[in-house]
C-alpha cells in the first residue's frame, strides 16, 4: 500500500510543477488532523492493529520516508502570502473538490449511523445465542469503523474549507464534534422519555434528497415510518 501511495505522491508532485509557482519548503505547512472518536457511552471496542500478526522482516522506516508524511502542494497547504494571488483559481477548484469530499463523507456518515442504529435494534437485541450475539456485535464494530472513517474524511475536508473557503461555506459545513457521532435514538429508543425535545446533529439536515440512499436497512426504516430521519 505504501509503495502504491508513494508512486501516486511522486506522480502528483511531478504534475503539480506545471500548475504551481516555484515553492520553497517554508511555503508549505500541512495542517494537523484533529482526530474524532465515538462517544465513550456508545463505543464498541475495535481491534488494535498492533495486535495483528504481520510477517514483516524489513527495518522500521523513519517518518520522513513515509509517503503519508509528505506535505502535498495543495492550495490549502500553501501558507505563503506572496503566492496567494497566483493560485486563486486553484483555490476555488480545491474548495469545490473539498465540498464534494465533505458531502460524500457526510452521506457515508449518515448511512453508517443509521445502519449502526438498526444493527443495535434488530441484530443485537434479537440475538438468542452467544454465536448470534458475537456476530451481531462484530457487525456493529465494523459499522462503527466505517463511521469513523467517514468522520475523519470529513474532518480533513472541513479543515481545508476553513482555511481557503468563505464564511458562508462554514455556515453549511460545520465542525464535526464527538457528540455528533451518536446512533439515531429515534430508531434504537423510539419511546424514550424526552424524545420530543431531541434534535439530530446538524448534518442530518443537509445532503442527499429522498430516494438517493438505498439498502435493505433503509427499507426497514421506511417500514418503521422513520425514513425521514434516515434520509434527511
Amino acid at each position: 500500500m505504501r509503495s502504491r501511495l508513494s508512486k501516486e505522491v511522486k506522480d502528483f508532485l511531478e504534475t503539480s510543477h506545471k500548475f504551481l509557482p516555484a515553492l520553497k519548503e517554508e511555503d508549505l505547512e500541512s495542517f494537523h488532523e484533529e482526530l474524532i472518536d465515538t462517544p465513550a457511552e456508545e463505543s464498541v471496542q475495535l481491534p488494535d492493529p498492533a495486535d495483528e500478526d504481520f510477517d514483516y522482516d524489513g527495518e522500521p522506516e523513519e517518518d520522513y520516508d513515509l509517503p503519508e508524511s509528505i506535505t502535498l502542494p495543495l492550495p490549502s497547504n500553501i501558507i505563503s502570502v506572496r503566492l496567494k494571488p497566483a493560485i486563486e483559481s486553484l483555490i476555488s477548484i480545491e474548495v469545490e473538490l473539498r465540498k464534494g469530499q465533505a458531502n460524500d463523507a457526510l452521506e457515508g456518515l449518515r448511512i453508517g449511523l443509521a445502519h449502526k442504529s438498526l444493527l443495535l435494534l434488530n441484530d443485537v437485541n434479537n440475538s438468542t445465542s452467544t454465536k448470534q450475539s458475537t456476530r451481531a456485535w462484530s457487525s456493529v464494530r465494523n459499522s462503527q469503523s466505517q463511521i469513523l472513517h467517514h468522520a475523519h474524511a470529513y474532518q480533513r475536508a472541513w479543515r481545508a474549507i476553513k482555511l481557503i473557503g468563505t464564511p458562508d461555506d462554514l455556515l453549511v459545513y460545520q465542525k464535526l464534534e464527538e457528540k455528533d457521532l451518536v446512533v439515531v435514538k429515534d430508531i434504537t429508543k423510539a419511546k424514550r422519555f424526552g424524545q420530543g425535545s431531541d434534535r439530530l446533529a446538524w448534518f442530518w439536515r443537509i445532503g442527499p434528497m429522498e430516494g438517493s440512499v438505498t439498502g435493505e436497512w433503509m427499507q426497514e426504516c421506511e417500514r418503521n415510518q422513520l425514513f425521514l430521519i434516515c434520509l434527511f
